[in-house]
C-alpha cells in the first residue's frame, strides 16, 4: 500500500498528510516487530519442513530453520497472516496451490551464471554432441536436450549458444523446467548483470548479447532455441510421453537441496527419461558413487558426466550365472592356494605403507622411498604404494614426478578421490591454478564432505575474485567439520586441526564480506 502526501496552496505537506504517513509508518513498524518476535517451534518447523519436502523435494536442515522462519515470516505479512498455524492451513488448501508458488519462489535463491563449470560445456561440445549425432545417422533426427532445474536460464542459454556457434546440422530441441515461476520469467525475458556473463567468451558475448547500461540483452534467436516450462521433478512419476526420449539432460546443482531417498528417485526418473546411451550432467558436488548404479561414469575434457547403461544389477545377475557354470566344472582342480598368497600380499603391502608412513612423519623421506621403490616397477603397483611415493617426490620439490605417479593413479582409477586430490596439492605448490581448482573439482564431484578440497577451492576463488563462491566454500568447511570434525586429514591439513582450520574459514569469511 502506498501513502500519497498531500499537498495544499503553497505546495507542502499538509500537516495531515503528514500525521497520516506518521501513523501508517509507526503501525507497519509495530506489526513487523510483532511478527519478528514470533517463535517457530520444533513442531512447526518440522511441518512445514515435510510439506515442503514432499511437495518440492527441497529439505531444509535443522541448522536452516531460521533461514525457513524469516521466508515464511515473509509470506505471512503479504498474506495479511499473524501466526503460523494460520499459514501452514493456507499451505493445504486446495485452493491455494499459487501461495505454495509464491514461497517455492522465495526459498528457491538461483545462483548461477553462463558457462558454470565450463570443462562439463566443454565435454559437452567437443564429446558428447559429436557422439550422439555420429550415431544419430537417420534423416530428420532430433538432438534433444532437457535442461531440468534451470533457474533463470544461464544454463539452457549456454547450450543452445553452443549448439548455434557449431555445426550441428540436424533439429534441435532444448527443454529449460524449474519450480520457480519467477525463475522462469526472468530466463523468458533474457536480460542479465555483467556477474552473469562473466564467463562468457569474448566472442560469444559480442555475437549474443546487446549490451544496454548495466544490463545484457541475449539475441532472439537463442532465445527462441529454448521453450521454457514449469516441471517439479519430484512428480511421480514422470509423464513420460512427454519426458521421454532426451538425448542429454542436465541436472546440476538441484539435488543438493533433496534427501537422498528423493534425489534417487530423481536420477531412477532422470534414467527412464533418456534415450539408450543418453548422457546426464549432474554438478560437481552430487556425484551418484551412492545414488544409483544405473549409469556409467565417464570423464572427459577434466569433467565427469554420466551414461545410461545396464543396470548393475542386471549385470551381476549374468555374472552370477556365469560364474556358476564355471564352477561346476573347476570345483575340483580349485585349490585355497591362490587365496592365501593373495592375503599375503595385500598384507605386505599395508605392513610396507605403514613403515613408509613412520619414516615420512619422522622426516626421513629418503629412506622411505626406498622400501617402496621396489613396488613401482610393477605395472600393477598398488594405489597406496604410488600415494605415498607421490607424497614423497612432493616433500622433495620433485614436482614432475610427483605428477606422473598420480596420473598413474587416476589414469588406472579415474574415481580415486586421494589421486585427484593429491594431484590438486600439487599444481598448488607448482602454482598451476587452474588445474589445481579442476582436480579439487573433482575431488567434490566423487566426495563432497571432503573438507580440504573445499578449503583449497575457497582459497583459489578468493585469489581470482570470485567471493561468493569463496564464502560459500568456507563455510561448507566449517559446517562439514562441526559436523564430521573426524574427516579431517591431518597429514594435508597442514598442521591445521579440526578446530583451528574452523576458526580459519570463520576469520576468512569475516574478510570476504565487504568484497564481491
Amino acid at each position: 500500500m502506498r501513502t500519497r502526501l498531500e499537498l495544499n496552496s503553497t505546495g507542502r505537506a499538509s500537516f495531515t498528510g503528514v500525521c497520516i504517513l506518521a501513523v501508517q509508518l509507526v503501525g507497519r513498524t509495530r506489526r513487523s516487530n510483532q511478527m519478528n518476535e514470533l517463535s517457530l517451534s520444533e513442531n512447526d518447523f518440522r511441518s512445514f519442513r515435510d510439506l515442503i519436502a514432499e511437495r518440492s523435494g527441497i529439505y531444509f536442515e535443522p541448522e536452516k530453520q531460521e533461514l525457513l522462519k524469516d521466508n515464511l515470516l515473509q509470506r505471512m505479512a503479504d498474506c495479511g497472516l499473524s501466526n503460523f498455524a494460520e499459514y501452514f492451513n493456507l499451505l493445504l488448501s486446495p485452493a491455494c496451490t499459487k501461495e505454495f508458488d509464491h514461497l517455492l519462489n522465495l526459498i528457491t535463491i538461483p545462483e548461477t551464471h553462463f558457462f558454470r563449470d565450463r570443462a562439463q560445456f566443454r565435454a559437452l561440445e567437443r564429446f558428447v554432441i559429436p557422439e550422439i549425432v555420429k550415431k544419430k545417422s537417420y534423416p530428420g533426427a532430433s538432438l534433444r536436450i532437457w535442461s531440468a532445474g534451470c533457474s533463470t536460464g544461464e544454463e539452457p542459454y549456454t547450450i543452445a549458444m553452443i549448439l548455434a556457434a557449431g555445426t550441428v546440422d540436424r533439429p534441435i530441441q532444448i527443454l529449460a523446467t524449474d519450480v520457480s515461476q519467477d525463475a522462469l520469467k526472468a530466463a523468458r525475458e533474457g536480460i542479465y548483470t555483467a556477474r552473469s556473463v562473466r564467463d562468457v567468451p569474448q566472442d560469444y558475448l559480442n555475437r549474443f548479447f546487446i549490451r544496454k547500461g548495466n544490463h545484457y540483452l541475449l539475441d532472439e534467436s537463442i532465445k527462441q532455441m529454448v521453450e521454457f516450462r514449469y516441471f517439479n521433478l519430484v512428480t511421480e512419476p514422470y509423464p513420460l510421453i512427454e519426458m521421454s526420449g532426451w538425448d542429454i539432460i542436465f541436472c546440476r546443482n538441484v539435488t543438493i537441496y533433496f534427501q537422498a531417498e528423493a534425489t534417487r528417485k530423481v536420477i531412477h526418473n532422470f534414467y527412464r527419461s533418456l534415450r539408450e546411451g543418453g548422457y546426464l550432467f549432474a554438478g560437481y558436488s552430487e556425484s551418484l558413487r551412492y545414488i544409483s548404479d544405473e549409469f556409467d561414469t565417464l570423464q572427459q575434457e577434466g569433467a565427469f558426466f554420466y551414461r545410461k547403461g545396464v543396470p548393475k544389477k542386471e549385470v551381476r545377475k549374468k555374472d552370477r550365472k556365469i560364474r556358476g557354470r564355471r564352477r561346476t566344472t573347476t570345483r575340483r582342480s580349485r585349490k585355497q592356494g591362490p587365496k592365501a598368497v593373495a592375503g599375503t600380499k595385500s598384507d605386505e603391502i599395508a605392513q610396507i605403507c605403514a613403515r613408509a608412513k613412520e619414516l615420512l612423519e619422522r622426516g626421513k623421506p629418503q629412506e622411505a622411498g626406498e622400501i617402496l621403490s621396489p613396488y613401482l616397477r610393477e605395472s600393477s603397483a598398488p594405489e597406496s604404494i604410488l600415494l605415498l611415493q607421490a607424497e614423497i617426490a612432493l616433500n622433495q620439490g620433485e614436482l614432475e614426478k610427483a605428477v606422473q605417479l598420480c596420473e598413474r593413479i587416476v589414469e588406472r582409477e579415474p574415481l580415486s578421490v586421494a589421486g585427484h586430490y593429491l594431484l590438486g596439492v600439487i599444481y598448488l605448490t607448482w602454482e598451476d591454478d587452474a588445474r589445481a581448482m579442476e582436480e579439487f573439482k573433482k575431488v567434490l564431484y566423487l566426495q563432497p564432505e571432503h573438507a580440504l578440497a573445499r578449503f583449497n577451492l575457497g582459497d583459489l576463488y578468493s585469489q581470482v575474485g570470485q567471493f561468493d563462491e569463496a564464502r560459500l566454500e568456507y563455510a561448507n568447511v566449517v559446517r562439514l567439520l562441526k559436523k564430521m570434525p573426524e574427516s579431517l586429514d591431518e597429514r594435508f591439513a597442514g598442521g591445521f586441526s579440526p578446530a583451528v582450520l574452523i576458526d580459519t574459514c570463520l576469520s576468512r569469511i569475516r574478510a570476504l564480506e565487504n568484497k564481491g
